[in-house]
């Protein structure tokens, strides 16, 4: 076989059996849509995953079409690196994708009840559950499904989560949630 022949047909296969982009690898465009919960039962069984481990600073974004008063719409994506499963199982390093507002609002601005965006780095217990049709997880309920880790103790936002997951170690928070 000439060298012409072996090149038409290395092309040829190229184009036959190329494979095929897939939609989840890409950041949504859509809002991440924040939906309160009225008790921390919906909060557990609203939950795919209850995780304790860490985050790391965003390291992906995606700026959306949309904007409010405070600046523009964007995804942010991080990493959480998974200490312990609470509730299901995935793998050690889950993606959690937020919505938030570039420039980023003063604390006092009621957007970022809405548009969180990315966590701080640190440790967290988080309530997750999957953003269909991608590789992404979001955090259930804003604020309320998200506890900071400070000294071996979670921590609840004060007026956001629930009061009854302050201040445990992280087998009473897995035996208050296993108990629900």
């Amino acid at each position: 076989m000439n060298l012409w022949s072996k090149l038409l047909i290395c092309t040829c296969l190229l184009f036959t059996f190329h494979l095929p982009v897939q939609a989840n690898n890409t950041i949504p465009k859509q809002v991440v849509n924040i939906k309160g919960n009225s008790n921390l039962k919906e909060l557990v069984t609203g939950s795919t995953l209850i995780v304790y481990g860490w985050l790391n600073t965003s390291h992906q974004e995606q700026p959306l079409d949309q904007s409010v008063q405070s600046g523009k719409l964007v995804n942010f994506v991080q990493r959480f690196h998974v200490q312990k499963y609470l509730k299901g199982s995935s793998s050690q390093i889950i993606s959690v994708l937020s919505t938030g507002i570039d420039p980023l609002p003063e604390p006092s601005d009621p957007n970022n009840k809405v548009f969180p965006g990315p966590m701080s780095e640190g440790r967290y217990v988080a309530f997750l559950k999957p953003v269909p049709g991608t590789k992404y997880y979001t955090i259930v309920g804003g604020w309320q499904g998200v506890y900071p880790v400070h000294e071996g103790k979670t921590v609840s936002l004060e007026g956001e989560g629930f009061p009854e997951l302050n201040q445990l170690t992280i087998k009473q928070f897995e035996r208050k949630i296993k108990s629900i």
